[in-house]
């Protein structure tokens, strides 16, 4: 890689850099208290440089909530690809997603976003776009009342991780993970049959 190339890709990474070090410090001391003088400081870049990325602390916070349900997606878009079952995929990957995102290296990332949604209208105003938009496209295959119901254990479970209140004990979360799993195929003949009729009219 040429050294001009290096330079190019610098300000990525930078912007990138000061991101990750936000999530993280946002879960350990706050949205209010992770001032930009700590990022900067705990990223090893100049005041200067940070500004140039974000000019304010709101520029950077709205960008990292854009960062972190691109990860999210990312996460989901994984596990949708893995699963057969078009009823209800949806509701299964983010199931797995808020489950394990919680015990994976990028913990404090899912903090954080659970953080920012429960504290900043603005930020919950931006999810509540990005989530009708994944419904908009997942509606047709995930419209019962049991997926609803685990979406909802979903965000409960990712809410009470954050706060640190409590989770799925370990001896049980396999069946936990399978009685809801089950509820995403119940009463989904419907869904499955106009899924069968899509994919032929397709093939």
């Amino acid at each position: 890689m040429s050294l001009a190339h290096r330079r190019k890709k610098r300000p990525v990474e930078v912007r990138g850099q000061l991101l990750d070090v936000a999530a993280r410090l946002c879960a350990e001391v706050g949205i209010a208290n992770a001032t930009l003088d700590a990022i900067s400081q705990r990223a090893g870049v100049s005041k200067g440089g940070l500004l140039h990325h974000f000019p304010t602390k709101q520029a950077l916070i709205v960008a990292l909530v854009d960062k972190l349900l691109d990860d999210l997606l990312e996460s989901i878009e994984s596990y949708i690809a893995k699963d057969p079952d078009p009823v209800g995929r949806f509701t299964r990957a983010y199931l797995l997603t808020c489950l394990e995102g919680q015990n994976n290296a990028d913990a404090e990332h899912w903090n954080t976003l659970g953080i920012m949604l429960a504290t900043e209208t603005a930020m919950r105003t931006r999810w509540v776009k990005w989530f009708s938009k994944q419904m908009r496209q997942h509606g047709n295959s995930d419209d019962t009342i049991g997926c609803l119901v685990v979406r909802m254990a979903a965000d409960g479970f990712w809410f009470s991780k954050t706060v640190g209140i409590t989770s799925v004990p370990s001896r049980q979360k396999n069946e936990f993970v399978e009685q809801l799993d089950r509820m995403t195929r119940s009463g989904s003949d419907r869904l499955r049959g106009h899924a069968q009729r899509k994919s032929r009219q397709l093939s």
